[in-house]
């Protein structure tokens, strides 16, 4: 996988610039103006692993003040890669893979030294990767190119290799560093199959079977198909009997004979180019319509179409081929191009599905209602500076909408556009035609990022079979909004909704108020609320409702059993919490996390100073742990709380 690229003197991009491109998952989204340079993104990664080595774009700007010498221009792609997916078994391979190991293990324990902001941003990137990979099972390597140069390139770490050669502290020169590592360049980029359709692509041309893009798609080869459909001994006999011919008729010229520059007989590849000159070439992708007879060529389709023919090619044979030679990496410029509205949230459901098959999808766009869908992806947002300059933020699109809200809070003030591109007639457009469908998209908006990892538990099969989707928006103030600008359209009588909006918020001590209508069967408004009357059980109530007493969170909302044996894991941590655990028994009639503890108004302050903890984050620290207790043997038969299954009653 390509979790990152360093380029310098790339097309837009002038001097050192480092573009993040995933965290690990597989569905990356490069987002930003027109002339960002998202593009040049995925072209560079296609002159890198396609070895388009001396058809570079260089930056103008950069060119007319010189690129000779030490300024010169690279791409260096950074991997991340399994290492049991790496070749082992020969021994050139064996060789290749334990450079690799060195290389790897000197960028996983060396930041990047040079007091530049592209080396601040690598080594931020690393990071956070490493919160998520081990060492031991992960190789990071950087493996570019410098332009017009067949060297490899390891970007800022290319001066400071000190495992070259026996004396690590005698630094080797470039001759021993291309020495050492030679085909190591080939041997990583042999690995995968980078496949780029940019905007201007024709689909003629590209679904083509004979291209290279479509062999890699169909993982064949159309040669060695050919040469396996040619019976032993047909190109020998094709020889002897056209020899025999040639023969008979320079018997007939006395004084002349027939023969060849180079060779006198037909080769095998002469025979493969000739049939697919032949069978190959002639044969063009059509379309067949759902009720007509007549196919209509791709030539002929409109230009959404077009695009859309693109999109169903390549997904059609990544999802077949899931055990494929290769890794697969699919990079779409702009997907949406030509499309209308309707037809883009498809496309793009098509190609984020394919991340399911282990294969890696970079696109760049200009529509964003694709974010809230993607249950783990990531989104780079390019934005070009006064000074001429690139820089790219990077958002987890796991809980986007709660990122934006808090840095809104951090800046205290308008934010950058790239935050207001997730914007709320993106997100809408998205929820409603995803609600449309004839299998529809389901939904629960929340507060906060805690809520959804407790639902992508409690509502596991409802997810995998009913499409739901959990969104997070940071506070109810944003809950609210999305639901005023839901609630016109979902009204409108033109549209028949099939899915399901589930607004859900916490009780507050202070009564919210929502223009809430009550009886639309498609769209609903929900506070959590332990009542007081049914011994502090926990009810869905309409968001109206006058009941505020007690204030109710997520947190008192739990399993009253799996919410103690939680507190326990955090009791060497807190000794409030390990004296509550050690003076209060569960209480036989407890219904949830609220009530299982009899407490004094000094332990209830005691747990809620320990949510409070850690600017929050202790929330979703308690979360993760209690969905990982949930899920083990013990509690398995535990009996499912009345509030999750009528959330469950209404997607169902």
């Amino acid at each position: 996988m390509i979790t990152s690229i360093f380029l310098r003197h790339f097309k837009i991009y002038k001097g050192i610039t480092f573009i993040p491109i995933s965290e690990g998952v597989g569905f990356s989204s490069l987002i930003g103006e027109n002339g960002v340079g998202k593009s040049s993104v995925l072209e560079a990664i296609d002159c890198v692993l396609n070895q388009k080595n001396n058809n570079w774009p260089i930056n103008n700007e950069a060119k007319n003040e010189g690129v000779g010498g030490d300024n010169f221009p690279y791409i260096a792609p950074v991997f991340l890669i399994k290492k049991e997916k790496l070749r082992n078994t020969k021994l050139a391979d064996q060789e290749l893979f334990q450079k690799a190991e060195k290389l790897s293990n000197f960028i996983w324990n060396k930041n990047l030294k040079a007091p530049t902001k592209s080396s601040s941003a690598f080594n931020e990137h690393i990071g956070e990767l490493k919160k998520s990979y081990k060492k031991d099972d992960y190789f990071i390597l950087i493996v570019g190119k410098k332009h017009n140069d067949n060297s490899i390139y390891f970007g800022g770490y290319q001066n400071y290799l000190d495992f070259i050669g026996e004396k690590p502290l005698v630094k080797p020169s470039e001759k021993e560093i291309q020495e050492y590592f030679k085909g190591f360049y080939d041997y990583i980029i042999s690995h995968y199959s980078y496949l780029y359709i940019p905007v201007e692509t024709d689909v003629f041309t590209y679904t083509k079977l004979e291209t290279v893009e479509m062999q890699k798609l169909m993982d064949k080869n159309i040669q060695d198909e050919i040469i396996k459909a040619i019976k032993p001994g047909t190109l020998k006999q094709i020889n002897k009997d056209l020899n025999f011919f040639v023969k008979d008729v320079e018997s007939i010229l006395e004084e002349y004979e027939y023969k060849g520059y180079h060779k006198n007989s037909l080769t095998m590849p002469d025979l493969v180019s000739k049939i697919i000159e032949a069978y190959f070439s002639i044969k063009v992708l059509n379309k067949k319509p759902k009720n007509a007879s007549k196919l209509i060529p791709v030539s002929e389709l409109s230009s959404g179409e077009k695009r859309k023919a693109l999109i169903d090619v390549a997904y059609s044979f990544l999802l077949k081929n899931k055990n494929t030679n290769s890794n697969i990496i699919l990079a779409v410029d702009e997907p949406e191009a030509s499309l209308h509205i309707s037809a883009c949230y498809d496309q793009f459901e098509k190609l984020f599905s394919l991340t399911k098959n282990k294969h890696q999808i970079i696109i760049s766009t200009h529509w964003y209602g694709f974010l809230p869908i993607v249950l783990n992806g990531s989104a780079t947002s390019i934005r070009k500076k006064s000074s001429n300059e690139n820089s790219a933020d990077f958002f987890n699109l796991y809980n986007y909408r709660e990122t934006i809200t808090q840095a809104r809070k951090k800046a205290k003030g308008k934010l950058p556009i790239d935050y207001n591109i997730k914007s709320y007639n993106d997100l809408v457009q998205s929820i409603l035609f995803s609600i449309l469908k004839d299998e529809p998209y389901n939904w629960i908006v929340c507060e906060g990022l805690s809520e959804k990892i407790y639902f992508e538990i409690m509502f596991k099969n409802e997810i995998e079979n009913n499409k739901l989707r959990i969104l997070p928006l940071g506070s109810f103030k944003e809950v609210r909004k999305l639901y005023n600008n839901l609630l016109s359209p979902i009204k409108d009588p033109d549209y028949t909704i099939k899915g399901k909006v589930i607004c859900l918020i916490d009780t507050d001590s202070e009564r919210v108020e929502v223009d809430y209508e009550n009886n639309n069967k498609n769209l609903f408004f929900y506070r959590l609320w332990n009542n007081k009357k049914e011994n502090l059980k926990t009810e869905l109530i309409d968001v109206n409702r006058n009941s505020m007493n007690p204030p109710t969170e997520i947190e008192d909302c739990l399993s009253p059993y799996v919410y103690k044996q939680t507190l326990i894991e955090f009791t060497e941590e807190y000794e409030s919490i390990k004296n509550i655990i050690s003076n209060c028994e569960v209480r036989d009639n407890a219904t949830n996390s609220y009530s299982t503890f009899d407490l004094r108004d000094s332990e209830k302050d005691d747990i809620k100073d320990f949510f409070d903890d850690n600017q929050g984050y202790n929330k979703i620290r308690f979360a993760e742990k209690y969905i990982e207790i949930l899920q083990k043997p013990l509690f398995k038969e535990e009996t499912e709380m009345e509030w999750i299954t009528k959330i469950k009653k209404l997607i169902n």
